[in-house]
């Protein structure tokens, strides 16, 4: 009798905690569908028409052509009090970025691109000293200040070499 009541209370226990993390389990599900989801950080950038229109959200003015080489369609976005940015599209599909231009208040490099490549090499351009980094002669990112303002091309679909990246730099101010 005493074998039947000691299996009664163990099978009893067994359901009990069955049931218990059954309830953890429907609690905590409840609570996940009550809470909002992590959606990370705003972006922070606003689209605009023109770079008249960034100058006066970020308090200074971009001189950049707005297309190079078959990159024709410019998207214009602004931080404000902080940063320009053009960002140059692909004529045919609208789709495929080629490069972005960046000016930003202050001297530190502003690229946002912090990968590794073979050869870093600095050129002057005019008065500036530009850092060019990339891989097999192609850039992929130039950066420079001119005391005040930081400046970065990073080049995601063109190729381009030095010639090319001076050529555009004489174009940005």
């Amino acid at each position: 009798m005493k074998k039947i009541l000691l299996m009664l209370l163990l099978c009893l226990a067994i359901v009990a905690c069955g049931k218990k993390e059954e309830v953890k389990e429907e609690v905590a599900q409840a609570t996940e569908a009550s809470q909002p989801a992590d959606v990370g950080v705003p972006n922070p950038f606003e689209i605009v028409d023109t770079l008249d229109e960034a100058a006066k959200i970020a308090g200074f003015s971009l001189e950049a052509p707005l297309e190079y080489a078959d990159y024709r369609t410019a998207l214009i976005q602004v931080i404000e009090d902080d940063m320009i940015e053009v960002i140059y599209f692909d004529d045919i599909e609208k789709t495929h970025e080629g490069l972005r231009v960046r000016k930003a208040k202050g001297t530190d490099d502003i690229s946002g691109d912090y990968n590794e490549y073979k050869e870093e090499n600095l050129v002057k351009v005019g008065e500036l000293e530009v850092t060019e980094k990339g891989n097999d002669g192609n850039i992929s990112i130039a950066t420079w200040t001119d005391g005040t303002y930081s400046y970065s091309i990073n080049v995601d679909e063109a190729i381009l070499n030095t010639d090319d990246i001076s050529n555009l730099i004489s174009n940005i101010k």
